[in-house]
C-alpha cells in the first residue's frame, strides 16, 4: 500500500511541477496570494498581507471535490481533520489536534456564529452545502476577534450573492447505495435589492445497516441598499435531517444498532453595513435555534441570540484600526421532563491594529476583553507580523491566546456538572514562509506550537456522587507542521500538494500523525477533470500511541462536459481503489470508536444553469 501512495503523491507532485513550468511562461499568471479574505482580520484583506495562517476553499473547489456535505468540503485543507462516522451525518472538526466535538472551532455563516444552545456544538450536517461561495479557515485561536468557541480555529461559510437579473441552476444526482441529490437554486439582482433562495434534498440508505439519512435544506436572502453607502441583508435557513448511526467494527457481530437522531436547526440574521471613504461599520443582530430528539429518549430545544457590531478606519500613514463588541445569550430545556430552562450570557469588547511600515512590514496587534455570565473575566492578547522580502518571499510570526467558556452541558444539565469551571485557555506560537518559485508556483510552510490549559475533563469527584465531575484538569502540549506546493496556470490548472504534520504528545486519539492530501483539476474545452487524494499514517484509537489504527489513502475523480444551453453532465467516482478503512469518532459514551468508510462508489447526475 505504502508504495501504491508514494506514486500517487509522486503523480500529484510532478503534475504540480509541470503546471507551474507552463505557468511561467503565462503573461498573466493567477497568484493565489492576491486572494481577498475577511475572516482573519474582519475587514477585506490580501492573503499575503495576513499574519494569521489561512485557507481557502472556493466553490471551484467544492465542485471538483464532489462535496457531499459540508466535512468533505474540508478534505484538503492542511491542519484540519474530521471525525466522522459515515458519509452523511454527524462530523467533527478538528483543527491542529483541537475540536472537541465541535464546540472548540468557531463555525461562522457570513460571521454569524453558528452554535447549538445547550452543548455549545456545531451541528455540522446543518450547515450549508447549497449556495455556498467560499469558505475560509483560520488555522489557529482567533478569540481576540471572535471570543469564546475560537479556540482551534475559525471556519466562515460565506454564502452566494447574484450579480445578474436573473441566475439559478438545478442539480439532480443519484449514485451508489440509492443516495440522492436534488438542489434549486435562484435569484436575481434587481438594481438596489437582490433576491436568493435555494433548496437541497439529500438521501441515501447508506453504505452499511442502519446508515440511512434524509436532509433537507432551505434559504432566502435579500439584500437591499439604503443609500449609496448603506446596504441592509436578511438572511433565513432551515434544516430538518434524519440520521441513522451504524454500529462500531469493534461492536460483536451479533449486535445490532437502532441508533438514530433526527434535528432541526433554523436561523435568521439581520447586518446593516456601511462603507465611506476611510470607515467601514457593521452591525448583525441573529437568533439560531432548534429541536433534537434522539433515539436514546433524549428530546430538547435549545436557542442563540446575538449581537455584534464593529468599526473600521483606515488612515493615511498606513495604520487601519477595528473596533468592537459582541453580546451571546444560550438557552434551552429538555423537553417532556421537567422543562426547566437554562441559559447564560457573555460579552465582550475588542480592538485590533494594522501598521504598514516601509511598504514591506505589517505589524497588528490585538485585545479582547470578556466577561462570561458564569466563567467571569478573561483578557486575551494577539500579536503578528508580516515581512516582505525580496524574491518573491513572506516571512510571517504570530502569537496569541485563545479560550473557550464553558457550556451549559457541563455547568448545569447532568450529574458530572460543575458550575464553579473557568474557561479553557490556548496559547499559540506559530512562524510561517511563503515562497514564489516561479510565477504560479508557490511553496508554503508553517510550524506552531500550542499549550492548552483549563481543559475541561471528567475527574474523579472526592465528594461521590457522582462518580465523576467536570473540573479544569487539562493541559496539552501540540506542535506541528503545515507544508504545501501550490500551482496554477491561468483557469486551467490548478494543483496543490498539502503534508500536516501534528504531535499531540501522549493525547494521541483520534489525532493523525502525518497526513498527505492532494488536489489536482484540469480543464479543456468543455471537459474539466479532478482527481483527489487523502493518506493517514500514525492513527491511533487511544491515548498513548495506543491501539494503532490501520494506515489508509483514499483516491477520488469527477469528470463533467458542459453542453450547450446550460446542461452539464458529470460522473464521480469516490475511492476508487475500494480503500477499505476505519475512522475514529470521538463521540459521547460507548458510541466512541471505529467506524468504517465507503466502499468505491458512483454518483452520475446533471447541473442545468441559467440563463
Amino acid at each position: 500500500m505504502t508504495r501504491t501512495v508514494c506514486r500517487f503523491a509522486f503523480a500529484a507532485l510532478c503534475l504540480t511541477t509541470l503546471a507551474a513550468a507552463d505557468a511561467g511562461n503565462d503573461s498573466l499568471p493567477l497568484y493565489y496570494l492576491d486572494e481577498i479574505v475577511v475572516t482573519a482580520t474582519r475587514y477585506e484583506l490580501a492573503l499575503r498581507d495576513i499574519s494569521a495562517t489561512v485557507s481557502v476553499v472556493t466553490e471551484d473547489d467544492i465542485e471538483a471535490l464532489n462535496a457531499r456535505n459540508f466535512a468533505d468540503a474540508l478534505a484538503h485543507v492542511p491542519g484540519v481533520y474530521v471525525n466522522r462516522t459515515g458519509a452523511f451525518g454527524r462530523a467533527d472538526i478538528d483543527i491542529r489536534g483541537i475540536g472537541d466535538r465541535g464546540r472548540s472551532v468557531m463555525v461562522l455563516i457570513d460571521g454569524r456564529p453558528v452554535k447549538m444552545g445547550l452543548y455549545g456544538c456545531t451541528i455540522t450536517h446543518s450547515l450549508p452545502m447549497d449556495n455556498v461561495a467560499r469558505i475560509e479557515v483560520v488555522r489557529g485561536p482567533a478569540s481576540v476577534l471572535y471570543g469564546s468557541d475560537a479556540l482551534g480555529g475559525v471556519i466562515n461559510i460565506i454564502t452566494k450573492k447574484v450579480n445578474e437579473p436573473v441566475e439559478g441552476d438545478l442539480t439532480v444526482s443519484q449514485g451508489s447505495f440509492r443516495t440522492g441529490q436534488y438542489r434549486l437554486r435562484l435569484g436575481g439582482d434587481l438594481d438596489r435589492m437582490d433576491l436568493y433562495a435555494t433548496a437541497d434534498v439529500r438521501t441515501s440508505d447508506g453504505h452499511v445497516d442502519n446508515a440511512a439519512y434524509d436532509g433537507k435544506e432551505f434559504s432566502g436572502r435579500i439584500g437591499y441598499g439604503i443609500g449609496s453607502n448603506v446596504n441592509g441583508v436578511l438572511t433565513a435557513r432551515y434544516f430538518d435531517g434524519y440520521k441513522e448511526e451504524p454500529l462500531r467494527t469493534t461492536d460483536p457481530d451479533t449486535a445490532f444498532s437502532d441508533v438514530w437522531n433526527d434535528y432541526r436547526r433554523w436561523a435568521f440574521d439581520l447586518t446593516v453595513t456601511g462603507k465611506w471613504r476611510r470607515d467601514d461599520v457593521m452591525i448583525k443582530v441573529y437568533r439560531n435555534g432548534g429541536e433534537h430528539e434522539f433515539s436514546d429518549g433524549w428530546h430538547s430545544r435549545d436557542h442563540t441570540n446575538g449581537f455584534m457590531s464593529q468599526w473600521s478606519r483606515a488612515f493615511a500613514i498606513g495604520n487601519k484600526i477595528t473596533a468592537g463588541g459582541d453580546f451571546r445569550q444560550q438557552g434551552g430545556e429538555r423537553v417532556g421532563l421537567d422543562s426547566v430552562p437554562w441559559s447564560k450570557y457573555e460579552y465582550g469588547l475588542f480592538v485590533h491594529d494594522e501598521q504598514i511600515l516601509f511598504d514591506r512590514v505589517i505589524i497588528t496587534g490585538g485585545l479582547r476583553y470578556n466577561i462570561d455570565e458564569i466563567a467571569g473575566r478573561v483578557f486575551v492578547p494577539q500579536f503578528g507580523a508580516v515581512a516582505h522580502l525580496a524574491a518573491g518571499t513572506i516571512l510571517k510570526a504570530g502569537a496569541n491566546k485563545g479560550f473557550r467558556s464553558p457550556q451549559i452541558n457541563e455547568l448545569y444539565l447532568f450529574p458530572p456538572s460543575n458550575n464553579d469551571l473557568e474557561p479553557e485557555i490556548v496559547w499559540n506560537y506559530e512562524v510561517g514562509l511563503n515562497q514564489r518559485i516561479v510565477p504560479g508556483l508557490n511553496i508554503e510552510a508553517t510550524g506552531f506550537v500550542m499549550r492548552g490549559l483549563n481543559f475541561i475533563e471528567l475527574v474523579p469527584n472526592p465528594s461521590a456522587p457522582p462518580p465523576y465531575v467536570y473540573a479544569n484538569a487539562g493541559t496539552f502540549q501540540f506542535r506541528g507542521v503545515e507544508a504545501g506546493i501550490i500551482a496554477r496556470h491561468r483557469d486551467q490548472i490548478r494543483a496543490q500538494l498539502y503534508y500536516t504534520y501534528l504531535d499531540p504528545q501522549e493525547r494521541t486519539k483520534g489525532r493523525p500523525r502525518h497526513r498527505t492530501s492532494a488536489l489536482v483539476t484540469a480543464s479543456h474545452a468543455a471537459f474539466a477533470l479532478s482527481v483527489s487524494g487523502e493518506y493517514v499514517t500514525g492513527y491511533y484509537a487511544a491515548d498513548s500511541a495506543q491501539d494503532p489504527i490501520d494506515d489508509y489513502y483514499v483516491v477520488n475523480t469527477k469528470l463533467a462536459y458542459t453542453l450547450p444551453f446550460g446542461l452539464q453532465p458529470f460522473i464521480a467516482i469516490d475511492n476508487i481503489t475500494d480503500e477499505q478503512y476505519e475512522v475514529y469518532a470521538n463521540l459521547p459514551g460507548t458510541a466512541a470508536g471505529l467506524y468504517r468508510m465507503p466502499p468505491r462508489s458512483f454518483t452520475v447526475g446533471v447541473k442545468y444553469a441559467f440563463p
